[in-house]
């Protein structure tokens, strides 16, 4: 079980410290990436390894054990989330394969071919939806429920990072155009996620935009980018609102607490850190200094942990403990 936390806000954040362990150690002679991600209650979490040790494992964090609730051998898995009846889980692999998963057993369900590759991906927060891209620059948006391609896109560039808005609304992709002399030019895409219309598109001064990611209250998209930036961008114009400073060079993926006032950013060195959105002081910072590893840092939707991939193929959970 874990250990009771308060809720996570500037104030809290300053004290997390780590709660818990999962899984065994799985040293790897080559450079691991883990994608974590939770269910709505806050029950379970999840790993997929991108390099090394086994594919996809999950857990229950109501038992005591460290060891995986199950774990599946899934070549080539990119991403994978808990739908939100909790009862299934999605995965999604760089073949375009998407399959369906029982949380209690770990029986396959389903099985579905979206017909091209797939680099990076993000699914909508009611579960329908799911936004997918290549790095060659493939945009698609497909219906989950009825098991067909929405719209799709082919652009000339290179595609980082992608989101959904909270209402469903836009989509959003960061990307690199390709410029002469081997240059490349960071900038971000905007699309009507019903209809696929192109709506906006923002170039900035850096080499790439390596990771978007939408406020929870839907009013700004925020770009990290290769200059170190995090820029929060209005809608849907993109214009520049306001900057904050990423963490080390840049941030690979981002991610905000359900209030909106802490953002996670996992940068491109074996770390992460909590940022207080108000000002963009950074509160809180955990490394392992393996350059090796990389991991997503995710909030559980309770607003009460947050979860990070070591560098020996663990999950390590964080949480502020109570005062005694």
């Amino acid at each position: 079980m874990l250990t009771p936390s308060p809720p996570l806000d500037p104030a809290t954040a300053r004290h997390l410290s780590l709660l818990r362990t999962l899984g065994e150690p799985e040293l790897s002679p080559s450079s691991r990436w883990q994608w974590l991600a939770w269910d709505a209650s806050s029950r379970y979490l999840l790993s997929v390894q991108k390099q090394g040790g086994v594919s996809l494992r999950w857990w229950d964090l109501h038992a005591e054990t460290h060891q995986p609730y199950a774990a599946k051998s899934i070549p080539g898995c990119v991403a994978a989330w808990f739908l939100p009846d909790s009862q299934r889980l999605l995965s999604v692999t760089v073949r375009g394969t998407l399959q369906t998963w029982s949380v209690s057993d770990g029986q396959l369900l389903s099985t579905v071919e979206t017909g091209g590759s797939i680099s990076h991906a993000f699914l909508s927060p009611d579960g329908t939806r799911l936004l997918l891209v290549a790095s060659v620059g493939r945009v698609l948006l497909w219906d989950l429920e009825r098991r067909w391609l929405v719209w799709r896109k082919e652009e000339p560039w290179q595609v980082h990072g992608c989101a959904l808005s909270p209402d469903g609304a836009f989509a959003a992709v960061g990307a690199a155009e390709d410029l002469q002399n081997a240059a490349t030019r960071a900038f971000v895409r905007l699309w009507d996620a019903r209809t696929g219309l192109r709506i906006a598109t923002r170039a900035f001064n850096a080499r790439r935009t390596w990771a978007v990611s939408f406020t929870p209250s839907g009013e700004h998209l925020v770009a990290a980018t290769s200059s170190g930036e995090l820029l929060f961008l209005t809608l849907p114009a993109l214009d520049v609102a306001r900057s904050l400073k990423a963490p080390a060079s840049f941030a690979l993926h981002l991610e905000f607490n359900p209030s909106g006032s802490l953002l996670a950013a996992s940068p491109d060195t074996s770390a992460f850190a909590i940022i207080d959105v108000r000002d963009g002081q950074h509160v809180f910072g955990y490394s392992d200094l393996d350059d090796q590893q990389g991991s997503t840092a995710n909030f559980s939707p309770d607003g009460r942990f947050v979860s990070w991939g070591m560098d020996d193929g663990k999950v390590g959970i964080w949480g502020v403990k109570p005062r005694s």
